[in-house]
């Protein structure tokens, strides 16, 4: 669960991007869907940047809680051209994306201006009634 993020991250030592993981705001509480689903998105998220992301220096992490729901948000500074731009995404994205949707919330993923990549997810806090 989000408690667990924090394990994703990585000091620059060795190869790779360094991963940073910032958490704010209200995400004491969760679905046990949600608590869940917010770790393993930030950690497909993460593992796409480190194996994708060219050039990258920095992967963010950052996990926003408020009274109605929980973003995640999965940044990387790499340079534009790998595999993680190619036009047709991976099972990764496309999972992801599933993940979000099954739970109510949104998914939008996709090259940054400047380079890098992002990932957004937001996620209820509650069960969306369907």
């Amino acid at each position: 669960g989000v408690r667990d993020l924090r394990r994703l991250e990585r000091h620059g030592e060795g190869s790779g991007p360094r991963v940073v993981v910032t958490i704010t705001g209200d995400v004491d509480v969760l679905r046990p869907s949600v608590d869940a689903a917010c770790f393993r998105l930030a950690q497909e998220a993460v593992t796409n940047a480190l194996r994708h992301a060219r050039q990258a220096s920095e992967v963010q992490v950052r996990v926003d809680g408020d009274d109605g729901h929980v973003r995640i948000t999965v940044v990387d500074d790499g340079r534009g051209g790998g595999a993680a731009t190619a036009s047709t995404p991976g099972f990764g994205v496309v999972g992801m994306a599933e993940r979000a949707r099954l739970l109510g919330g949104t998914f939008d993923a996709g090259p940054r201006p400047g380079g890098g990549w992002s990932v957004v997810a937001t996620l209820p806090r509650r069960v969306v009634a369907t």
